[in-house]
C-alpha cells in the first residue's frame, strides 16, 4: 500500500481549494499580509547531484510616479543575499515546507508590458558547498566518515544552528580503509565535488529534503509513496521505454599495484526486462577502467553502481499532476489507470512545484524505471 492515499490527501487539503504559498526569509513571513504578494513560484527539487533551486517574484514593489523600486528599502530583510529561506505549499490554511535554502540572487525586473517585480532565487546547502577548493588529507577511515567530517566544518555547524540545515543523515559506505599507507584525500576540489565523488563511487545519492542533508544508498526507500492516475490528479504524461544503452553485463577493471595484477569484477543485468529485450542484450558488455579502485571489493561496488544506473535508463516518465507538497524526489510512485503498456512503478528523480500567477498549483514529475512491474 502507498504511504499516501489520494482520498485522504483530498480531505486533508479541503478538496484542493485555494492553493497557498508561505515564504519565510530569516524566519519572517513575506507575502500578501505584508502587501508584497509572492507569485510566479517555481521550486526545482532533485535527488540527483545538482542543487535544488527555488525562484519567486515579489510584486507591488515599484513606484511608478518616482520610477524606482522604493519598496526595496522596506524589503531589505526579505531580499538579503545569504538569508535563510523556507517555502511551504499547500491549500487553505495548511501548508507544508518543501524547500529550505539561502538567497543567492536578487534581480530587479522592469520589462515592457510586464509588471515590475523583484525576482528572488535561492539554493539549498549545495550552493554554499560549491565555493572554495581544497587539497588535504582527511582523518576519516571511510568515505562515509569523510562526508561526516566535511559537515563538521564551522560553516555547516553554523548553518545547522540557524536552521538552514535541519539535519544530516549519512549512511555508512561499504569501504573501510585499514592500510596505513592509504587515506581519504581531497584533491583540488570543493566540498560539493568531494561528496559527489564519494556518492558516485558507491551508487549513493546526495541531496537535501526539506533542509535535511541525505547521503544514502540510491533508492534506499523501496516503498511506494503515492499512486498517480487520471482519477487522482494526473493531467498529462509521457511514458517511454528505450533499450538504447542497455547491456547484459558491466565489467570494471583496475590494478592492484601492490601485487602487480589486474583485478576485475562483473555484474549481470538483473532488471525485470521483457524476454525479447533480454534476448537482444545477450552477450553485450560494457567495460570500464577505474584507476581509483585498489581491490576486488572496490571494483565490485563500482560495477554494481554502473549497472544500476544503466538499468534505470529503460523506462522514463515525465508528467504533470495536481500540486501536492508530498511529491518529493527520492521516492517510488506508481502510475496506474493509463493502460497496460504505460502502467508501471517509477523512481522520482525530480519534482518541479509551480504556483502560477493565476494561483494554479501543479507539479512536474520526472522519473525512471529499470523494467516493467
Amino acid at each position: 500500500m502507498a504511504a499516501y492515499q489520494f482520498d485522504v490527501l483530498k480531505k486533508k487539503y479541503k478538496a484542493f481549494q485555494q492553493p497557498i504559498v508561505v515564504v519565510k526569509v530569516g524566519d519572517k513571513a513575506v507575502g500578501d499580509k505584508k502587501g508584497y504578494p509572492v507569485s510566479d513560484l517555481e521550486i526545482d527539487l532533485t535527488c540527483g547531484y545538482e542543487a535544488s533551486v527555488a525562484e519567486f517574484s515579489l510584486y507591488n514593489v515599484y513606484n511608478k510616479a518616482a520610477a524606482s523600486f522604493d519598496a526595496a528599502d522596506t524589503l531589505k530583510k526579505y531580499i538579503a543575499l545569504g538569508a535563510k529561506t523556507e517555502i511551504a505549499l499547500g491549500y487553505g490554511v495548511l501548508a507544508t515546507v518543501i524547500f529550505v535554502g539561502v538567497i543567492t540572487r536578487v534581480s530587479y525586473r522592469h520589462e515592457i508590458n510586464e509588471i515590475p517585480c523583484i525576482r528572488i532565487s535561492a539554493m539549498d546547502v549545495k550552493g554554499v558547498m560549491m565555493a572554495g577548493t581544497y587539497s588535504r588529507q582527511l582523518k576519516a577511515g571511510s568515505y562515509a566518515a569523510a562526508v561526516r567530517e566535511i559537515f563538521q566544518k564551522s560553516a555547516y555547524t553554523n548553518m545547522q544552528g540557524s536552521g538552514i540545515i535541519r539535519g544530516i543523515q549519512v549512511m555508512d559506505t561499504p569501504d573501510k580503509i585499514t592500510d596505513r599507507d592509504r587515506s581519504v584525500e581531497m584533491a583540488a576540489e570543493s566540498d560539493y565535488e568531494f561528496v559527489v565523488k564519494a556518492a558516485r563511487r558507491y551508487n549513493y545519492e546526495f541531496y537535501t529534503e526539506c533542509g535535511n542533508v541525505l547521503f544514502r544508498r540510491a533508492k534506499a526507500d523501496k516503498d511506494t509513496r503515492i499512486v498517480v492516475s487520471p482519477a487522482s490528479g494526473l493531467y498529462s504524461f509521457d511514458i517511454s521505454y528505450d533499450v538504447t544503452g542497455l547491456v547484459n553485463q558491466v565489467t570494471v577493471r583496475a590494478t592492484d599495484a601492490g601485487k602487480a595484477r589486474v583485478i576485475t569484477s562483473g555484474v549481470k543485468n538483473r532488471a525485470p526486462l521483457p524476454g525479447k529485450v533480454k534476448a537482444l542484450l545477450k552477450g553485450s558488455e560494457k567495460v570500464y577502467v577505474d584507476v581509483s579502485a585498489a581491490s576486488i571489493e572496490e571494483t565490485g561496488y563500482r560495477a554494481d553502481s554502473l549497472m544500476e544506473t544503466i538499468s534505470y535508463r529503460f523506462g522514463s516518465l515525465e508528467c504533470e499532476v495536481l500540486g501536492l507538497p508530498e511529491y518529493l524526489p527520492g521516492y517510488f510512485i506508481e502510475v496506474s489507470g493509463v493502460g497496460g503498456g504505460a502502467d508501471n512503478t517509477f523512481y522520482i528523480t525530480r519534482t518541479v512545484h509551480r504556483l502560477s500567477k493565476d494561483g494554479r498549483y501543479t507539479v512536474k514529475l520526472e522519473g525512471k524505471a529499470c523494467g516493467k512491474k
